[in-house]
């Protein structure tokens, strides 16, 4: 899976809506993958203190009124995650949940676009199992995906 010259593995999951935005399972889920000499770049690490702060704080993961956590809006942050899937990944790893997040949907089309490799995370063995693009695809273009 990883080499030398290889770039790094995107974490891409739900975090809108779930409590602490998803963070302890990002988290735990970048501390497995590491231990296992994986390069793993995970959008909850990306965000600045305050952001961090405010995401641990929130018990249902929503945005405040305005669209926003401590003044950034999902935009904001999903426009620098597309960048780094796009500039410094050449995988992702899907985290359960990811085909109903609006963002991990997105960062797919981008891994495709790109010609990136494609995992799902399995939280109780903390392993990856390789998936092809074409199921990402089918998934991505499933009804019950949406």
């Amino acid at each position: 899976m990883s080499t030398a010259a290889s770039k790094a593995t995107y974490l891409a999951g739900p975090m809108t809506g779930y409590p602490q935005f998803n963070f302890p399972m990002f988290e735990d889920a970048a501390k497995h993958l590491r231990m296992r000499g994986l390069h793993i770049i995970s959008p909850a690490e990306l965000d600045n203190a305050e952001i961090h702060k405010a995401a641990m704080a929130s018990s249902d993961g929503k945005l405040d009124n305005d669209g926003k956590i401590a003044g950034s809006t999902w935009g904001d942050l999903l426009s620098r995650d597309v960048k780094v899937v796009a500039d410094l990944c050449d995988s992702i790893a899907f985290l359960p949940g990811w085909e109903k997040s609006r963002g991990a949907r997105l960062e797919a089309f981008v891994g495709i676009l790109c010609n990136h490799k494609f995992y799902f995370y399995y939280p109780l063995t903390k392993g990856l199992i390789d998936v092809s693009k074409y199921e990402i695809q089918d998934i991505l273009y499933s009804k019950a995906a949406r």
